[in-house]
């Protein structure tokens, strides 16, 4: 409807312009469609930043990525989308991170679909299993980094009632059966939770010296990304062993740890390939289809009185 009435107004106040089709003052108008388009970007534009501002706070959320001990991503990366607000008003929460030489940038599959981690492994002892950092660090260890820096072949470890940030491939957990459970109401609005189990063969990378041990080393071949929820197929191969991937060993974006104490994986898919942004649409027209009909007809009886007046 705003878009008849602005197009409307728009043509109207051209052929005022024109003597011939003239019938009162071009300012005069003028005046609705200045109203009109002024009212519309006043409301379009705070819509817009209140959804950047939800955007910020998901894509500024922290998650512990694998770093240090030499380890670096075998995958290909690229650089990271700018909007426009960020170039104007850089985040300074953001920044620190950014400028952090271990933050990892957004990443993508390999031209063949392929995950790899055979390479920029080291064996470097660690004391500690689970050792957290914020700082430089040469041994393996879990760094928080924001969700927008992780990319596709990161390790992550997952806490208690903390949000997947993208696909995960499940590695290890910590119960004695490698076994997670995980809330999907964001997905399918089901308050019960659901069991998800860790690849067979990855559950021995429960610590960050394992994941960054390249004598563990595997790599993930999947399908390319699709909408459904249901389906997910994808083979683990570790030497000369393959394994099946599906839902079953996967966390979903959208979905949240629950009752485990942490759970360790790789990320499959990221940002837009994911299987829930694939499913949001765009919001759908309010508008009947008498509306629809009605409009095209008045705009050109309209048309008409101002052109045989």
């Amino acid at each position: 409807m705003k878009t008849f009435q602005s197009s409307f107004f728009a043509v109207i106040a051209i052929l005022q312009f024109f003597p011939n089709f003239s019938t009162i003052s071009p300012g005069l108008v003028l005046l609705p469609i200045i109203i009109v388009l002024g009212v519309t970007a006043i409301k379009d534009g705070y819509e817009d930043f209140k959804r950047h501002q939800s955007d910020r706070r998901v894509n500024h959320s922290q998650v512990y990525v694998l770093c240090g001990g030499n380890w670096k991503n075998p995958n290909m990366t690229g650089k990271k989308a700018r909007t426009f607000i960020r170039g104007i008003i850089p985040t300074s929460r953001g920044k620190d991170l950014l400028q952090d030489p271990e933050v990892l940038k957004y990443g993508a599959p390999t031209h063949d679909n392929t995950i790899r981690y055979d390479e920029g492994f080291v064996t470097e002892p660690q004391g500690e299993e689970h050792i957290f950092s914020h700082g430089p660090s040469q041994r393996p260890h879990w760094k928080k980094t924001l969700w927008e820096d992780v990319c596709v072949g990161d390790f992550v470890k997952i806490m208690d009632n903390e949000s997947f940030p993208a696909d995960i491939l499940i590695c290890a957990t910590s119960e004695d059966e490698n076994v997670a459970y995980i809330e999907t109401k964001n997905l399918d609005g089901e308050t019960n939770l659901k069991s998800r189990n860790a690849v067979s063969a990855l559950t021995h990378l429960r610590t960050a010296t394992e994941c960054a041990n390249m004598l563990n080393k595997f790599h993930v071949e999947c399908d390319r990304p699709d909408t459904s929820m249901y389906k997910l197929n994808g083979t683990v191969v570790v030497g000369d062993q393959q394994l099946g991937v599906d839902l079953q060993t996967t966390f979903l974006r959208g979905t949240v740890l629950r009752n485990t104490t942490w759970a360790i994986g790789v990320v499959l898919f990221t940002g837009q390939d994911t299987k829930i942004v694939l499913n949001s649409g765009g919001t759908p027209s309010k508008r009947s289809k008498v509306d629809r009909q009605i409009n095209p007809q008045v705009y050109a009886v309209n048309i008409y009185i101002q052109m045989h007046p």
